[in-house]
């Protein structure tokens, strides 16, 4: 069982070289694998997901991707009979795009005090993925051709359940977070995503990794969305920008309840990412979220189970911040839950 106000991060990291990040990194409860996007272009959630997945032409010197027609139904048939077999293996991330990655579980492997117990690992989620590809006529979406949003939607639940089995293979749990930042933009006039689709599709890619082992499964969401929708999700895991959009989040106190009842855990996104303020301290950011918790309690979520099955990440990825920054954000994070734990006598 993850302990109340475990913490974690979510996983783009400004750092140059794999030593200094992953030292910062085992402060956490869970270590998650970096994505070091400054180091290479394809670090980067985008460029690191685009190994093994069918129909799409990469040109990383104009830094486009396309879904394409051309040769399209042999690249599915082969998809599909590779993912049908039960392999997985073609979906790994190239070399290029697994400098973290790797020296991740290298750290793990050599280092049994590093996340011993759980280990983290974020893939970009396919409703995200799905926006950000043009099909070949420069003006929809990967989202609006249901063929290839299905065959991607496998591909990226098969890619997160192969990261998921490489951590199951050093004797840890698996923590796997789809990144879907595009869901901020659901309800708006810029989305064409409608709830039956972000169920369908979330549940689909969760069930792929599910299938392949044990592994805990969440969603990041970079800002506000309709919540009614992940808190009536399959997830394990629900995180968030909490530092700006809590209110909107607890708006839904009788899902909330239900979904703690069921098993769920929140992880709250207290710590910003951007504009990170000196009066922004452990206390200020624990006290914010209790102040929360107590509404909620008011409206019959019960406090033990908001305290049992909390964690406490920042806000959002920490790639475009100064190396130093970032990792004071993640020595914030882990300051934060140990003020948590006192308030609530978790320690």
């Amino acid at each position: 069982m993850l302990p109340p106000f475990a913490t974690t991060a979510i996983g783009s990291f400004p750092h140059q070289e794999t030593g200094p990040v992953l030292r910062a990194l085992a402060s956490l409860t869970v270590p998650v694998a970096p994505q070091l996007v400054n180091l290479s272009f394809w670090e980067d959630m985008l460029w690191s997901a685009l190994d093994g997945l069918p129909a799409l032409a990469v040109d990383p010197d104009r830094r486009q991707v396309r879904a394409r027609s051309q040769d399209r139904e042999e690249d599915l048939a082969d998809f599909y009979t590779r993912f049908l077999a039960g392999e997985r293996d073609f979906l790994a991330p190239a070399p290029r795009s697994r400098l973290g990655w790797d020296a991740f579980l290298d750290r793990a492997h050599t280092d049994p005090t590093f996340g011993p117990e759980y280990l983290k690992v974020q893939v970009l989620g396919p409703l995200t993925f799905s926006q950000m590809v043009l099909l070949d006529d420069g003006r929809k979406t990967l989202g609006d051709d249901p063929e290839l949003l299905e065959a991607v939607t496998l591909a990226l639940g098969g890619k997160a359940a192969w990261a998921a089995a490489r951590i199951r293979d050093l004797g840890r749990t698996p923590v796997v977070f789809l990144d879907e930042p595009g869901l901020t933009a659901f309800g708006s006039a810029f989305s064409t995503l409608s709830a039956e689709k972000v169920l369908r599709v979330m549940n689909t890619a969760g069930r792929v990794v599910r299938e392949a082992g044990p592994v805990i499964l969440g969603a990041h969401i970079c800002g506000n969305t309709d919540w009614s929708l992940l808190l009536g999700s399959d997830l394990d895991i629900i995180n968030f920008d909490a530092f700006a959009a809590l209110e909107q989040f607890c708006l839904y106190p009788g899902l909330i309840r239900t979904f703690l009842e069921k098993g769920g855990r929140i992880a709250w996104g207290l710590v910003p990412t951007v504009g990170l303020h000196p009066d922004h301290t452990a206390i200020f950011l624990a006290d914010h979220l209790l102040a929360a918790w107590r509404l909620l309690a008011d409206q019959g979520v019960p406090g033990e189970l908001l305290i049992s099955q909390s964690l406490v990440t920042a806000a959002c990825g920490l790639g475009a911040l100064p190396e130093e920054t970032a990792e004071a954000v993640l020595a914030l994070v882990v300051q934060t839950a140990d003020y948590l734990r006192r308030e609530t006598g978790t320690c």
